[in-house]
């Protein structure tokens, strides 16, 4: 036991409760464990590369218009899924879809290591915010055209203690948190089938483009706009007064102009209307009222006076 005395691990004869390096066969077991569970219970889906750099995006908006989307790429992913929240949409809010999604190192690494798109720009090969995934093989047997519904990773990280990511202090993969995408007509990704956005127009998203694999707007499938639902059914905007605010010409005969507030006190016998001319000649009256009452007290009371400067500072 002098070992602990020494400095744990100094002795080869003395362990130590924790060491890694003597972990590592263990740990390796669980690195294989996790690509197992994904391989054998994941989810396939296709993947896309977002190719927007910092460098090369517009920095007053913040974007980057002619990057393209490069995939797909077929591979697997472990996913909780939560599709649209019931206990938010029910207060108003329109909560989309979200997923938690997990991979291992090498379920990444197998399908994208020969890809060029990170050595073009720059990046290591691991997932990214911004990058987008269907839910393919979840969507494939959807009716009337819809397809698997799309998701745009938001983060990704390689540890989450809390979460049991890594067990034993090892580190085997990815988690990626992900909000459903609506279609943005970004180059080169395609559109989730049958997601139609409201329009009043015959068109509605991008009408033409010139760049590579742009994908331009479809006319909409539905006729009428809500406009003229709104005329119909609800409120007829063009017939009636919908001025909630009034007017401010006052050269107008309509307009009533309100009158200066008076207040008015009973002070029996008779009644005084108290209007801004006689305000403080009222106000001086009822202080030297109350200084009277003050004064015929101490007489009756026979109280000894002490006439004081209040500026001078004197005593009793």
């Amino acid at each position: 036991m002098s070992c602990y005395y020494t400095g744990a691990g100094n002795n080869s004869m003395c362990y130590e409760l924790y060491d890694k390096t003597r972990l590592a066969p263990d740990i390796s077991i669980f690195a294989n464990v996790a690509e197992e569970m994904v391989n054998s219970m994941g989810q396939k889906v296709y993947y896309w590369v977002n190719t927007t750099t910092a460098l090369s995006a517009d920095v007053l908006y913040g974007e980057q218009p002619t990057s393209v989307y490069v995939g797909p790429f077929l591979m697997k992913m472990y996913i909780n899924l939560n599709e649209s929240s019931l206990s938010q949409s029910k207060f108003g809010f329109n909560a989309g879809d979200d997923a938690t999604s997990y991979m291992a190192y090498n379920n990444f690494l197998r399908v994208m290591s020969g890809v060029s798109v990170y050595q073009e720009l720059n990046h290591s090969v691991e997932p990214k915010a911004g990058d987008v995934f269907e839910m393919h093989e979840y969507g494939n047997d959807r009716v009337n055209g819809r397809t698997g519904r799309y998701f745009q990773i938001t983060q990704k990280r390689d540890q989450n203690i809390g979460e049991q990511m890594n067990i034993l202090g090892g580190h085997y993969g990815w988690e990626m948190k992900s909000m459903r995408m609506e279609y943005s007509w970004e180059p080169c990704l395609p559109q989730e089938g049958v997601n139609e956005q409201m329009t009043l127009d015959t068109f509605y998203g991008k009408l033409t483009s010139t760049i590579s694999c742009e994908v331009s707007s479809a006319p909409k499938s539905y006729e009428g706009s809500i406009d003229e639902e709104s005329k119909k059914f609800v409120f007829d905007m063009n017939v009636n007064d919908t001025d909630m605010y009034g007017t401010y010409d006052l050269g107008t005969n309509n307009i009533v102009i309100p009158m200066a507030p008076t207040f008015s006190f009973d002070l029996p016998p008779t009644q005084i209307e108290l209007t801004a001319e006689n305000l403080g000649s009222m106000i001086d009256a009822n202080i030297a009222e109350e200084i009277q009452e003050i004064e015929d007290f101490i007489d009756r009371e026979n109280f000894v006076r002490y006439d004081i400067d209040p500026l001078d500072g004197g005593d009793f």
